[in-house]
C-alpha cells in the first residue's frame, strides 16, 4: 500500500469528552487509501519543535472529502500542543502506516469489539465498515466500551443509531457496569451465551492480554490493535518492539514491531506472559 507525506490542514477540532479531542484534517492522498486500524504519524504543531511526530490511529476516514479524523486524549506536552491547534494550521503527516482490520467473512455475523479508554478511537471507522458490509443489513455488532469514569467517555449514541448493541462499564461505576471492561465482556458472553465469530480489541496491553487469553481458550479469532512507544512509524527506530513466541525455541527471544508488523495482531502472536511488567500505560500508541 502506498504511503504519503503531505502537509495536512487542520479543519476543526472539538473536545468530545474530558481531555479527549476529535480533530479533522484535510490530507487527500492519505485519506484516499487509508483503512480502519491503520495510523499516521502527525506533527503536533507547526514549526521545528518538537522534532518527532506522534502516532494516531484513524478515527474516521472520509475519502470523498479528502479528510481524516483522529481521536486523542491530552496526556502530555505533545498532545497539549496539538489541542491548541487552530483551523488553517498545517501539520506534516505521514501515512497510512501499518496494517488494518480485516472484516469478518460471511460465517462471522456476530462480532464483538472491546475498547478500553481511548482504545475506542479506531472503532468508529471499523463500525461504519462493519455495518455496511455483507451480509445484508450489516453484522450483529456488540461494542463493549470501558473507561475510568463517565466524563471520560465519548458519546455512543451514534453507534446505537447504526444498530450497534452497546455495553458500558466504568471503573468507578459512574456509568454502566462497575469494573473493567473485560469483566463486563466475560460476564456478558457467559450469561447471555453471546458467542462472537470474531473479536476486535483496542486498549491497554493488560486488557489485550486478557482478551487474547479469552479468545485462545474459546477458539475465537481475534484482531487486537496494540499500543507501543513509537518514534518513527516505519520500523527504523525499533522502539515499539513486543515479544513474540520464537518459532523454533519457546524460551528464545523474538520480537515483532508494532509499527511495521502491526498494529493489528492475532491473539497468539504475542508472548503476553513477558509483558506483565511492561511500562506502557493505557493509551493508544503512547508518546506524550
Amino acid at each position: 500500500m502506498p504511503k504519503f507525506q503531505e502537509d495536512a490542514v487542520l479543519l476543526e477540532q472539538e473536545e468530545v469528552a474530558e481531555r479527549t479531542h476529535r480533530l479533522r484534517l484535510r490530507c487527500q492522498r492519505i485519506a484516499a487509501v487509508a483503512r480502519a486500524g491503520q495510523f499516521l504519524m502527525l506533527q503536533v504543531r507547526s514549526g521545528s519543535e518538537p522534532l518527532l511526530k506522534r502516532p494516531f490511529s484513524f478515527h474516521r476516514i472520509l475519502p470523498r472529502e479528502g479528510c481524516i479524523e483522529i481521536l486523542y486524549r491530552v496526556s502530555g506536552q505533545g498532545t497539549w500542543w496539538l489541542s491548541q491547534g487552530r483551523p488553517g494550521t498545517r501539520l506534516n503527516a505521514v501515512g497510512p502506516l501499518g496494517n488494518g482490520f480485516d472484516l469478518p467473512d460471511r460465517g462471522q455475523r456476530v462480532v464483538a469489539l472491546v475498547a478500553g479508554g481511548i482504545g475506542i478511537a479506531p472503532f468508529d471507522q471499523l463500525i461504519t465498515d462493519l455495518m455496511a458490509a455483507p451480509p445484508s443489513g450489516g453484522h450483529d455488532v456488540h461494542l463493549f466500551y470501558g473507561a475510568r469514569t463517565a466524563v471520560e467517555m465519548v458519546p455512543v449514541h451514534p453507534y446505537e443509531r447504526l444498530g450497534v448493541t452497546v455495553h458500558l462499564s466504568t471503573d468507578d461505576g459512574s456509568r454502566g457496569d462497575e469494573g473493567v471492561v473485560t469483566r463486563l465482556f466475560e460476564l456478558t458472553t457467559a450469561a447471555d451465551r453471546l458467542c462472537p465469530g470474531l473479536l476486535y480489541g483496542c486498549g491497554p496491553l493488560t486488557m489485550q492480554a486478557r482478551l487474547a487469553a479469552w479468545a485462545l481458550a474459546a477458539g475465537i479469532p481475534a484482531q487486537l490493535s496494540l499500543e507501543a512507544l513509537m518514534a518513527c512509524g516505519i520500523g527504523a527506530c525499533l522502539g515499539c518492539a513486543l515479544p513474540t513466541p520464537h518459532p523454533d525455541d519457546p524460551s528464545g527471544d523474538n520480537y515483532l514491531h508494532v509499527c511495521k508488523d502491526g498494529p493489528i495482531f492475532p491473539a497468539g502472536s504475542i508472548a503476553w506472559h513477558r509483558l506483565q511488567r511492561h511500562p506502557i500505560s493505557p493509551r493508544i500508541f503512547r508518546f506524550d
